[in-house]
């Protein structure tokens, strides 16, 4: 009879002594989510911070535009017989006393008017014929656009005795809400030679209604 074998059972090495424990491998994903919580977190306090800061330049700024606007506007008056107003496009004032000894036409306009826009050459006109006699300012007042731009298309500078810009503007305190206007344009007063208030008159002018009413007024004959 063979004698039966006996299986050799498979030898493991076991670890060295002392040997360190098994170090755990990292949840990345746990990790990954961590670190985005993170960075996000960051990102918000960033955003915080700018907005803050935004906000501080903002109402430095606002407040600085409001002091400035106050102070500019402080030095003018709008008062119907001692107005006085910064020129338009341009540095300097007008003024109704400048005007002292002559007789006074101030022809409010704005460039949203079409109406403002058949009698600005009518006023151009007459106001080079009236040099001497009677002096014609033109006052942009309640301007949604740009009145600079709409005045020099009429070449008013070079035509009228001055050119003015309200301060009021829309904001209720300027010289055409002083006279009574109440948003209908174009709006027109007429002063004597010592800077008193004769009339105003709401509506259009055109060559013929402008020449009467200037002789009736003033006395003086425009050329037909």
């Amino acid at each position: 009879m063979s004698k039966s074998r006996r299986s050799t059972p498979t030898r493991r090495e076991p670890g060295p002594p002392n040997a360190p424990a098994p170090v755990p491998r990292p949840n990345t994903t746990k990790d990954r989510s961590l670190s985005n919580a993170a960075r996000a977190r960051r990102r918000r306090s960033i955003q915080r911070i700018i907005a803050g800061a935004l906000g501080a330049v903002a109402l430095a700024a606002a407040i600085s535009l409001t002091f400035f606007h106050t102070s500019s506007s402080a030095q003018y008056r709008t008062t119907t017989e001692g107005w006085r107003l910064p020129r338009l496009g341009a540095s300097g004032e007008v003024s109704l006393a400048s005007f002292k000894g002559h007789p006074v036409i101030v022809n409010f306009f704005a460039s949203w008017c079409t109406v403002c826009a058949g009698e600005l050459p009518v006023f151009a006109s007459d106001a080079v014929a009236l040099k001497g006699k009677v002096a014609v300012v033109e006052v942009n007042a309640l301007e949604t656009g740009n009145g600079s731009s709409f005045a020099q298309q009429y070449q008013l500078a070079s035509h009228v005795s001055a050119v003015a810009s309200d301060v009021g503007g829309g904001q209720g305190d300027g010289l055409y809400q002083a006279l009574g206007g109440t948003g209908s344009m174009p709006m027109t007063a007429f002063y004597d030679a010592r800077g008193h208030l004769i009339t105003t008159h709401v509506g259009g002018f055109d060559s013929t209604f402008l020449a009467s009413t200037v002789r009736q007024i003033y006395g003086v004959t425009l050329p037909t």
